[in-house]
């Protein structure tokens, strides 16, 4: 196929509820392009590729299918409660999550079913009514292979995109405690083969900054490094540590899931792979203490929480509501935006699918 001056990747973490980061930093930056245009702004015009991971992925499939921001960061707000329910602590609750997880999906699965379901004629939104091109990872925790869902934008990827877009969304957002492994069943479009993966989980435990992805498919499909541009929005970070500095190798399993006395793993799993990935996108980009010619555009928009800002993946307070609100807005506007901007410049060439719904 013939290449671009440019191939441009949006690329947001995961991070459960705190979305409404990214969400509410997107919808600041719609805002921002719509003014400048004098028009109403889509993402998914700007970007060829949006990549997600967990929170990040049920972003990046709202945008591609044509979602706004603002309407996505509404659906973050509205749910938060009826996703996560209302914040619990207790002896009986611990106990419970020793042997069952500590969330059901049933509500996300209908919010996401019913918000996704406008983007298609008949309602039945396939990961392939998605406007432009989609990675979403996940975990195949039944083969124990990593899965990137894709649009179908090139000729041998003919697996994903008759697979329904909430499924894929649920499938990416399976964070081991607090969800059960999901289990993506459907039937191709125009045919009566059923297709089914057992127990996928969360793509954050192997890509919550799925920047790497983004540009690995783009250099896949022949792009250079110096045509690719990367936005890449974090869902906040924080310092997590051993309470009171006590010794690790003295704690057992507890010292990992105990919500009251111990470390939360999944959060140190995604948090650290999200760092070291921003950390070799730097290099990669410009090399070591930035000593090199930058080879790639890449941008990283993340924010730092201190201790007493710190928001679990299932928070769902009020005031830590607030607090997410807060800080995607002040991300956005302390963002350089002549940064911004060159994402912006121009609309990107329809994207045009080799396999249609």
């Amino acid at each position: 196929m013939q290449m671009k001056d440019e191939f441009k990747i949006l690329c947001i973490d995961g991070g459960g509820i705190r979305g409404i980061i990214p969400s509410k930093f997107l919808s600041k930056l719609e805002d921002h392009i719509s003014k400048q245009k004098g028009e109403e702004t889509k993402l998914n015009e700007y970007f060829d590729l949006i990549c997600g991971t967990s929170t990040g992925g049920i972003i990046a499939i709202g945008l591609g299918l044509g979602m706004t921001a603002k309407d996505i960061h509404k659906l973050y707000e509205e749910n938060a409660i009826k996703i996560f329910g209302s914040p619990k602590t207790g002896f009986l609750r611990l106990i419970k999550q020793f042997f069952f997880p500590k969330h059901t999906r049933k509500n996300l699965n209908t919010i996401l079913k019913n918000s996704f379901s406008i983007y298609s004629e008949d309602g039945d939104t396939r990961l392939g009514h998605s406007k432009t091109r989609l990675c979403i990872p996940a975990f195949n925790a039944s083969t124990g292979n990593t899965v990137v869902f894709k649009t179908s934008h090139h000729k041998d990827y003919t697996r994903d995109y008759h697979i329904p877009a909430y499924q894929v969304a649920l499938a990416t957002s399976a964070a081991p405690t607090y969800f059960t492994p999901y289990e993506i069943n459907y039937q191709q479009k125009k045919s009566t083969e059923k297709v089914n993966f057992m127990n996928m989980v969360d793509g954050g435990i192997f890509a919550n900054n799925p920047s790497l992805i983004g540009l690995t498919e783009a250099l896949a499909l022949g792009y250079s490094f110096n045509q690719i541009k990367i936005l890449s929005i974090g869902t906040g970070s924080t310092t997590i540590t051993y309470p009171k500095q006590r010794k690790a190798f003295s704690s057992g399993a507890r010292s990992w899931i105990d919500p009251f006395k111990g470390v939360p793993l999944i959060e140190v799993m995604m948090q650290s792979q999200s760092s070291i990935t921003e950390n070799i996108m730097k290099v990669l980009s410009q090399g070591v203490h930035h000593d090199n010619t930058e080879r790639f555009v890449y941008h990283r928009f993340q924010d730092k929480f201190n201790h007493t800002d710190k928001i679990a993946l299932d928070d769902t307070t009020s005031d830590k509501i607030k607090l997410m609100n807060s800080k995607g807005r002040s991300l956005f506007e302390n963002a350089n935006k002549e940064l911004i901007n060159h994402f912006f410049e121009t609309k990107i060439t329809p994207y045009q699918p080799f396999n249609n719904i």
